[in-house]
């Protein structure tokens, strides 16, 4: 059974892997400069989109297109949309699109006063850029430190990292991923949200809510929900497969056991490997000593897409005052490289 590192908790908001291609649609060794005026300001998650009119030597305009960070990712460090405006000159730093278009992943944009922002928080991070979250008001973090009970509350964590090339996949699943073109065939272009177990590899926060015989997990990305059944009777038999599949819990001292099936997601990653229906999840839910840190460790067990049982572990950490935000997932009618 081999393990992977899946999540990493760092210092930078937003995350590691390409939901959106972004390896694919952008040269990330490839960073340049784009100087205009700003045209148009998509404010939505999953991502920014900032459109600048750059005037070339010849006197002729193009337009280019930045995706950026989320929304979400961009209110935690303080910054909103009144960070610009239609008409503002602006200078958007980033990786430059690979098929030669007039479109970019801006890691930062300098205004016209010469302050630099992070639009990107995580990749800006990455190349040396100072990216602090604003502070969380005392009062929320008094009522967190309050409320909080074992496993019962907000738990955060900044980055992910994800080694897919790591796992025993099946030559079946690598043939099939090869195939897949993020560019048209990502449910997320359509802002369809990932099912289980990709849900639980994003960077944003989850809550535990009690609520008697069932845990109710919510997942800041997407707006997700799953439910976790703790009565002794629940069973996935005569259940409906869904995207989230059904979930049963138990609980070992101070570990949430959790053991998922009926999964129809058809991905088991953003990078277009498959899975199928006979997938089965069980995740560890784990909280450390200090209970300031959930320790995660999920096995997934499906034939055709692993040659044996796949094992992933990561973390969250507690962040006191920190909040699930509403991420209303839009996309503009352009959107892609």
């Amino acid at each position: 059974m081999r393990t992977l590192l899946l999540f990493l908790a760092l210092a930078a908001a937003g995350p590691l892997l390409a939901h959106h291609a972004v390896g694919v649609a952008y040269d990330t060794e490839n960073l340049g400069t784009v100087e205009g005026t700003v045209v148009d300001v998509f404010w939505r998650n999953p991502h920014v989109v900032v459109s600048v009119e750059r005037t070339l030597e010849s006197g002729e305009t193009e337009i280019w297109e930045a995706e950026s960070g989320s929304t979400n990712a961009l209110e935690r460090l303080g910054i909103g949309r009144d960070i610009v405006q239609i008409g503002d000159r602006v200078a958007l730093m980033g990786a430059l699109s690979r098929r030669g278009l007039t479109t970019m992943a801006a890691y930062t944009m300098t205004l016209a006063d010469g302050t630099e922002v992070p639009l990107w928080p995580q990749r800006a991070a990455g190349i040396g850029r100072d990216v602090t979250p604003a502070p969380l008001s005392e009062s929320a973090v008094e009522q967190s430190a309050q409320e909080a009970e074992g496993i019962f509350r907000i738990w955060s964590r900044t980055s992910v990292i994800g080694l897919q090339s790591n796992l025993p996949f099946t030559e079946a699943a690598i043939a099939a991923r090869d195939e897949y073109d993020p560019l048209a065939d990502d449910p997320a272009l359509l802002c369809i949200p990932p099912g289980m177990p990709g849900m639980m590899n994003n960077p944003y926060p989850i809550e535990f809510v009690d609520q008697g015989d069932r845990i109710l997990l919510r997942l800041e990305e997407w707006d997700g929900e799953r439910v976790i059944h703790l009565a002794t009777d629940a069973s996935a038999a005569d259940q409906a497969p869904s995207h989230v599949g059904f979930s049963t819990g138990r609980w070992e001292d101070n570990t949430l056991v959790v053991t998922t099936t009926r999964i129809n997601e058809a991905f088991f990653d953003d990078v277009g490997t498959p899975q199928s229906e006979d997938v089965e999840v069980v995740e560890r839910f784990q909280l450390n000593e200090t209970r300031d840190r959930l320790d995660y460790h999920v096995t997934v067990t499906d034939p055709p897409t692993f040659v044996e049982p796949a094992t992933l572990v990561g973390a969250w950490r507690w962040n006191p005052g920190e909040e699930i935000k509403p991420f209303q997932c839009a996309l503009p009618e352009n959107s892609g490289d």
